[in-house]
């Protein structure tokens, strides 16, 4: 894949952070667009030390010669319109909090600005983290009734219809290369060689393993960028067999 500008969305959570770490092991440059910049730090290795966890807070740099961090509020598009003029491609890692009842509306809301300044800027390739089991008819092949009816109705089930209004959104328009990835149960394990299965068509992959790590989708998401299989494509992935 060739080298590029790419712009992080939620850059600070844990698989934003990994997402930043590859695609500059990659020689990608970034944007990585943050609510606090002091949640992200680039020393070489370890982009991500929390202040509470140091000595010198004077010693974690954000400076790195292809990594710029930017205070943003996504939910404003003046804000955000700048960063995307300047990015081949925009990738979403962000994620909100469970709410009981209802649905989850920032996923819309994000979806719904990146649209509207990509539109603007000419621009086309997104990439956007969503999970398992966001379309209804995916349920059906859910292992387990306390997972089926209880956890993914009543306790994720709000984010998960947020991320649905979002994917029909996506779906009604004609201006995006998008791709939405949809991994099962993250984990913070290291980034591994495993095979990455996908599935486009179920929402799931009933046959494979339900946790991932974070890494590894992280891994995935930049793989896809220049994967025009991939565009306009709401893909489920996961490894191993379960």
């Amino acid at each position: 894949m060739s080298e590029k500008k790419l712009l992080v969305l939620g850059a600070s959570g844990a698989t934003g952070q990994q997402l930043v770490k590859q695609a500059l092991e990659r020689n990608h440059t970034v944007t990585a667009l943050v609510r606090d910049p002091n949640k992200i730090s680039t020393e070489h290795e370890l982009l991500s030390i929390p202040l509470s966890q140091v000595r010198d807070p004077n010693k974690i740099s954000t400076q790195h010669e292809r990594l710029s961090v930017e205070k943003c509020d996504v939910f404003d598009k003046s804000q955000l319109q700048p960063h995307v003029d300047k990015s081949d491609a925009v990738l979403s890692c962000l994620g909100f909090p469970i709410r009981r009842g209802g649905v989850v509306p920032e996923f819309l809301e994000v979806v719904k600005n990146v649209s509207e300044c990509m539109l603007e800027a000419g621009k086309r390739r997104a990439v956007f983290l969503h999970s398992w089991y966001t379309n209804p008819e995916s349920h059906s092949k859910i292992r387990g009734l306390i997972l089926r009816n209880f956890f993914i109705k009543y306790v994720i089930g709000s984010n998960l219809a947020g991320m649905r209004l979002a994917e029909q959104y996506l779906e009604s328009t004609d201006h995006l290369d998008f791709t939405t990835i949809h991994p099962a149960h993250l984990l913070n394990g290291p980034v591994t060689d495993q095979e990455i299965r996908t599935n486009d068509t179920d929402n799931c992959i009933p046959d494979c393993r339900q946790d991932i790590n974070r890494a590894d989708v992280a891994r995935y998401m930049l793989d896809v960028i220049d994967d025009e299989t991939s565009f306009r494509k709401f893909r489920a992935i996961g490894v191993g067999s379960s």
